[in-house]
C-alpha cells in the first residue's frame, strides 16, 4: 500500500515542527504541499530530506507556492501549468512506478476587498482551471495513472459548507466554477475523499478568524482526483490535526492506494 497526503499547509515553515510530527507519525510515501509561501532558497529542503523525503517545489516569494514530497526519486517535473508562469500554484511529477501526481493550489477568485466589483480575479480562476482541465484530459487520453490533489477553492455542493448563503454568489461558490471542476468528474475521474467520506458537512478547512474552528463552521475545500486505473483503498480527512498548536487553517487529507505495478 501506498499513502498519499495532500495539506494546505499555510506557510511550510511556520509548521515545520507540526508538519515533522504528523510525518513521523503517518509515514506517508507521497505528500502534496500548497500554499508554502516559500522559495527554492528559503524551503526547508534539508530538515525534510533529514526525514527521508525528497522535495520539488513551484516556490513564490510570501504567496502560493506548491510542492511534492517523496520517499523515492520524482522524475519529470513540471513546474507550472502553461500560460500561467505568474503564479506559482501547479506542481507535477512522476514516480518510478508510473504515478503521475500533481499538487494544485487553484486561485481564490474573490475580488479584492476595497473593489468587490473588480472581476478579473474570478475570470483569471476560470482560465487556470480550464487549462488544468485540458492538461488533464491529456494525460489522461494517454493513458496515465494520474493523482491530482490539493485545494481546490471550489464549494461543490451546499452541504460542503457549514452556511451556503454566506458565500453564494462568491467566487468559491459559484456557478461557472462549480461548472469547471466538475469537468474533472465527467472526465472520469474519481473523488476518494467524498467516496470515503460521503456525510454532509464534511469540512477540510476552517478559518482562523471568528471562531470557526471551535464552531465548527467549516468549508470542504480539499480533495484528491484519481483516474479509475489506480486502485483506492481508503480516504479520510485527519480533522484531528486542525485542532493542534501551531497547525494551519486547512486539515490534512489523504488516500490509501494499491502499491503500483512497474511499467
Amino acid at each position: 500500500m501506498q499513502r498519499i497526503i495532500s495539506w494546505n499547509v499555510a506557510s511550510v515553515r511556520a509548521r515545520m515542527p507540526v508538519f515533522v510530527d504528523f510525518l513521523r507519525a503517518e509515514q506517508p510515501d507521497f505528500v502534496f504541499l500548497q500554499e508554502i509561501k516559500a522559495t527554492e532558497e528559503t524551503f526547508p529542503f534539508m530538515d525534510l530530506q533529514i526525514e527521508g523525503y525528497r522535495a520539488v517545489i513551484s516556490g513564490q516569494k510570501s504567496y502560493n507556492g506548491v510542492a511534492i514530497l517523496a520517499k523515492e526519486y520524482l522524475k519529470n517535473v513540471q513546474d507550472v501549468l502553461v500560460g500561467f508562469e505568474d503564479q506559482a500554484r501547479f506542481i507535477q511529477a512522476e514516480g518510478t512506478e508510473g504515478l503521475v501526481l500533481i499538487s494544485v493550489y487553484v486561485p481564490n477568485g474573490n475580488p479584492p476587498e476595497k473593489n468587490p466589483e473588480d472581476k478579473s480575479r474570478l475570470a483569471y480562476k476560470l482560465r487556470w482551471m480550464e487549462a488544468l482541465n485540458q492538461h488533464i484530459r491529456e494525460l489522461i487520453e494517454a493513458g496515465k495513472k494520474v493523482i491530482l490533489g490539493g485545494d481546490f477553492n471550489v464549494i461543490e455542493r451546499d452541504t460542503d459548507v457549514y452556511n451556503p448563503d454566506v458565500f453564494r454568489g462568491g467566487a468559491l461558490l459559484n456557478d461557472s466554477v462549480r461548472g469547471a471542476y466538475g469537468e474533472l468528474g465527467k472526465m472520469g475521474l474519481l473523488n476518494p475523499i467524498r467516496a470515503f467520506n460521503p456525510a454532509p458537512n464534511t469540512y477540510s478547512f476552517w478559518d482562523f478568524q471568528g471562531g470557526a474552528w471551535p464552531q465548527n463552521r467549516g468549508i470542504l475545500l480539499d480533495a484528491f482526483w484519481i483516474t479509475p486505473n489506480i486502485r483506492v483503498k481508503g480516504a479520510k480527512i485527519y480533522r484531528e490535526m486542525r485542532g493542534v498548536s501551531g497547525t494551519s487553517d486547512h486539515a490534512p487529507i489523504g488516500i490509501l492506494i494499491e502499491k503500483q505495478l512497474n511499467y
